[in-house]
């Protein structure tokens, strides 16, 4: 198979070159038309940002199995879809003319025809650790985005050589993939790809592809205009009548391809049907930008401001924009949120990475870079110097002036749905409910969707340790303290070995409040599909309430009852303006009881005496999300204090002996990245706890 092979020397010549000739550019265009805008967008700011941190992760090894890949400094390894840098790479190359992003461009896509490139046309996943070629289609996206937006930086021979390589990608996706291939995202981004391939190959056939998938897609859509299909059989319905959903997928891969597919080919009953879809999505956008996913199918990878591995949101809702003005504050908000997360040139996977000592895996920022390009080159409007670069020495230099489009930034800032109090939404398709009061914004699912993984699998159990369900609280959010609790995985596994991190070597559990009973493994109240969950919206007086109640077994994260029998808990959460308060009790046949007391007795210290008498080992568990910089206050054994930026929440119980001790050091989980306070109550059956939430703003 040909290969674009560079000597050490002929890159220095075109890393020579492409300096000489882009700096001429960009000179060039700056005498003839000046229309840049004072400052730059923060679109346009964090690319860069970006850039340069995956500059400072190249690897220069002469080895030409390290060479130009992008090191991850959270995995250790070489993520083999790095080479998809090539397009915001090229496009900050092209901007700025700066030649150190476009030889790091060219040697980042050198390194993945080297190592992950197939004589079938295909890319696979790695090197070594997944042989998975459906992620063609991303790196065949990048790659025509690349060519068709900034091709002319380019010398004639890298070009046609380039052009080619996305020919034969084409060419493999063509036989590749069907609507069933992979999750949905897979043929849905698809249609994208063959639509840029159509234009940039010139070739028609891949138009029609394009055209029959995308209108195939539009099956996958509940009535409310979610997005179907993130797991296998994607048409699957479940007891409940859920479909598998993942909010982070549809958000930052599907819908943004399914727009940019409808607005290439100007098919008008997808674009209606992407608009609507992207309605209904926006829904669950939290107030500081995050996508609330604490109920995915695939929430393994849920990082607050959306999915790891995927690429954003931006396209989708900056480009549609003219048809439904809130969306651009949708892109602006969550723009700023990751812009918050990112540090030292990389995004890190959550708010709390950076403080907890986790590093940035770099496949977030490669992966959303790609994002911020596609934004950026669709909707400029200002002159972008165009040089074409040859390893001879030649180079020309023109102005290519783009249509005015849409403003980057809403002016002005306009409200989003979860803004406002309206009191419940339910989604049956996920069994999953939004309440909103007050200030208080809450998520309570029994979404009994599970998501195995087939094709990258990390050796986590068949089943078990996905997302929470069983009428759990899996978000609490407040307006002005942010978020305060959220639910993470049951029980964290690597479900993808090389998409997901590890722990590092300090404290971490399950983020999601639960009644626990830990016996020979933990029996929580988030794993039963079967829980009994029914909500109410009253109003007492002149005020509101909304209350739900969910009744279930404690189940492992596999879903298996204790091996002496079932344990039953009740619980109810009430939302008013003022607190949320969470009541929770523990039922136990006497038989069931006797033999787990037993057990518990069996394996008690024997130094707490004879008389001591057994107890069940019931806690209620309620990690309150709160940064190690956060001050955390005990003025009594019932009351904990916590000191937040915004103001302060207190958490009250009346269970007779309070809160266990407060842990000195915060609990961590890598989903979707808060540090969290763990408190923890003890619970006896039959026995009903409450805890009361209230916040108090700062003034």
């Amino acid at each position: 198979m040909t290969k674009s092979i560079y000597t050490r020397r002929q890159m220095l010549q075109l890393s020579a070159t492409a300096a000489t000739a882009l700096t001429t550019g960009l000179t060039f265009a700056s005498e003839q038309a000046p229309q840049s805008p004072a400052s730059p967008s923060l679109y346009s700011q964090l690319l860069e940002t970006w850039c340069d941190g995956l500059l400072a992760h190249q690897s220069t090894n002469p080895d030409p199995a390290l060479r130009g890949a992008l090191l991850c400094p959270a995995c250790a390894i070489i993520h083999g879809r790095c080479g998809d840098a090539v397009y915001p790479l090229l496009r900050v190359a092209h901007t700025t003319g700066k030649a150190k992003y476009l030889e790091a461009a060219l040697l980042v896509h050198e390194w993945s025809e080297q190592q992950v490139s197939r004589a079938d046309g295909s890319w696979i996943n790695d090197v070594t650790l997944s042989s998975w070629k459906g992620i063609t289609v991303f790196h065949a996206i990048a790659l025509a985005e690349a060519l068709h937006h900034h091709g002319a930086i380019l010398d004639t021979a890298t070009r046609q050589r380039w052009t080619d390589r996305l020919a034969r990608a084409a060419k493999f996706l063509d036989t590749f993939i069907t609507i069933e291939t992979g999750n949905i995202n897979y043929p849905v981004t698809s249609s994208h790809c063959f639509a840029l391939c159509a234009q940039v190959l010139g070739d028609h056939h891949y138009a029609d592809r394009a055209h029959a998938l995308a209108h195939e897609v539009l099956e996958r859509f509940t009535a409310n205009g979610i997005l179907f299909g993130e797991g296998h059989p994607q048409s699957s319905i479940t007891a409940r009548h859920c479909r598998p959903v993942d909010l982070g997928y549809n958000v930052e891969e599907s819908l943004p391809a399914l727009a940019q597919y409808a607005l290439l080919t100007d098919d008008k009953a997808v674009l209606d049907h992407t608009v609507a879809a992207l309605r209904t999505h926006m829904e669950f956008m939290l107030p500081d930008g995050a996508w609330d996913n604490s109920w995915g199918s695939r929430n393994y990878k849920w990082t607050w401001w959306g999915s790891r591995t995927s690429d954003g949101c931006h396209p989708a809702y900056v480009l549609l924009a003219q048809h439904e003005p809130k969306f651009l504050e949708v892109a602006q908000r969550n723009l700023e949120l990751m812009a918050a997360c990112t540090h030292n040139g990389l995004l890190y996977g959550g708010p709390h990475y950076f403080e907890h000592g986790d590093q940035p895996c770099i496949h977030h920022t490669f992966s959303h870079a790609k994002s911020l390009a596609t934004v950026l080159d669709s909707s400029a409007s200002t002159a972008i110097p165009q040089a074409v670069i040859s390893t001879g020495g030649g180079a020309s230099a023109a102005v290519v002036e783009r249509p005015a489009s849409l403003p980057l930034t809403p002016s002005p800032r306009l409200s989003l749905p979860r803004d406002e109090p309206y009191g419940i939404k339910s989604y049956p398709e996920i069994a999953t409910h939004l309440a909103a009061i007050g200030p208080w914004r809450a998520t309570i699912t029994g979404y009994d969707f599970e998501y195995i993984e087939r094709i990258q699998s990390g050796g986590a159990d068949a089943a078990g340790g996905g997302h929470a369900s069983g009428g759990a609280l899996s978000l609490l959010y407040h307006q002005q303290l942010g978020p305060i609790l959220t639910a993470s995985m049951t029980d964290y596994q690597m479900i993808e070995i090389s998409n997901q991190q590890t722990f590092i070597d300090k404290p971490h559990m399950s983020l999601a409040p639960r009644i626990e009973y830990a016996g020979n493994r933990p029996y929580t109240s988030l794993s039963d599909f079967e829980a009994i969950i029914t909500h109410l919206v009253e109003n007492v007086g002149a005020a509101q309430e909304i209350t739900f109640e969910a009744k279930g077994r404690l189940l492992t994260a596999s879903h298996q009852s204790p091996p002496a029998g079932d344990i039953h808990y009740h619980l109810i959460y009430n939302l008013t303006g003022s607190a949320v308060e969470i009541s929770a009790s523990v039922e136990i046949s006497a038989s069931t009881n006797a033999s787990t007391n037993a057990s518990t007795s069996a394996s008690a210290d024997t130094s707490a005496g004879a008389d001591a008498a057994p107890q069940m080992p019931l806690q209620f568990i309620l990690p309150v999300i709160s940064r190690a910089s956060e001050p955390v206050v005990q003025p009594d054994p019932k009351t904990i204090r916590i000191t937040k930026p915004h103001g302060a929440l207190t958490v009250r119980t009346d269970a007779p002996h309070g809160f266990e001790a407060v842990p000195k050091e915060r609990t961590f989980n890598l989903v979707p990245g808060f540090e969290c306070v763990p408190l923890s109550i003890t619970m006896l059956p039959g026995q009903e706890i409450h805890i009361h939430l209230e916040a108090a703003a700062n003034t």
